[in-house]
């Protein structure tokens, strides 16, 4: 489906396809351990190539424990959430 072809007025304010979704478990020891869900999605009214993609990564858990990345691809977003859920776990844990 071609989600570009959806009529777009000015009460669409935003519209993203999903590129793909994973799961994945970050262990910092046995105290700081997360399991994530992870989406990437293009912005599909985005004008700029640089942030045409951005994913989310959210704790199974606790929902206060997310990561969000936007940039070029869809590689680059992951990797860039994934590092950033890290971080976001490891200042939850208090570690």
């Amino acid at each position: 489906m071609d989600w570009r072809e959806i009529p777009q007025n000015e009460s669409l304010v935003e519209l993203a396809a999903i590129v793909s979704e994973a799961e994945f478990v970050l262990s910092f020891g046995e105290d700081v351990t997360g399991r994530f869900r992870l989406t990437v999605f293009e912005d599909l009214r985005c004008q700029d190539p640089e942030s045409r993609f951005f994913a989310r990564a959210q704790e199974a858990t606790d929902p206060l424990v997310s990561a969000l990345a936007t940039g070029a691809t869809p590689e680059a977003v992951a990797t860039q959430c994934v590092r950033e859920a890290g971080v976001s776990l490891r200042r939850a844990r208090g570690r």
